[in-house]
């Protein structure tokens, strides 16, 4: 079965659209109004919402050992109740003429200072879509855990980055769901990693 939308953006009416804000996020205005179910048509309402390039996601798995490769790193936008030190997937944001296939190589060297074998490509999501303009484009990537050096500590110091690197046994790192991490692009990568983890190991150990 497959799902079909019931409107699409011809559906959609922008009467204004201002940028407010252009830093590190850029924020968007916009005046508009939507075909509503019945058929008519909205009023008009105001929504800002928050652009970002799209990203693209890494889980690093080595199929031989059976092991991942994960990432810890700071987030400012933690509650104080919660650690803003947080475990996630490697991720990088897409720039201009960069294919999903080179953000994942170069994020991966950079935040953990491994090299990408081969890529599967897992599923996108887009993370808040009432208020943030962004797809997050997931994958597995293949690494050889045993090159792996867990006492350096990886990113770059001109994006201010900090990252200690943590490698699981992939039985070990899947009940983590149930407290330690929090990072929704990891929650979604592991899930699909407990879903297909038989079927990936046999297509990478045989060479697929």
């Amino acid at each position: 079965m497959k799902f079909k939308p019931t409107y699409q953006h011809s559906d959609v009416e922008i009467r204004k659209d201002e940028v407010v804000y252009d830093g590190f996020f850029k924020m968007n205005k916009r005046e508009l109004r939507h075909r509503k179910f019945n058929g008519e048509w909205s009023e008009f309402m105001t929504r800002e919402m928050m652009v970002r390039s799209d990203a693209i996601c890494v889980l690093l798995f080595d199929p031989k050992l059976d092991k991942l490769l994960m990432i810890e790193q700071f987030r400012p936008c933690l509650p104080e109740h919660e650690s803003p030190w947080l475990l996630e997937v490697v991720a990088g944001m897409v720039e201009k003429g960069e294919s999903d296939e080179d953000v994942a190589r170069r994020e991966s060297l950079e935040e953990a200072g491994v090299e990408v074998q081969r890529l599967e490509y897992m599923f996108r999501f887009v993370p808040s879509p009432g208020g943030l303009v962004e797809h997050l484009r997931m994958y597995a990537g293949e690494i050889d855990a045993s090159q792996v050096n867990l006492d350096k500590t990886q990113g770059l110091d001109e994006e201010h980055e900090d990252i200690k690197l943590h490698l699981f046994d992939s039985d070990d790192v899947l009940p983590l769901l149930e407290q330690e991490i929090v990072n929704a692009s990891a929650i979604m990568a592991l899930q699909w990693f407990a879903l297909n983890r038989d079927k990936l190991k046999q297509k990478w150990l045989d060479g697929n």
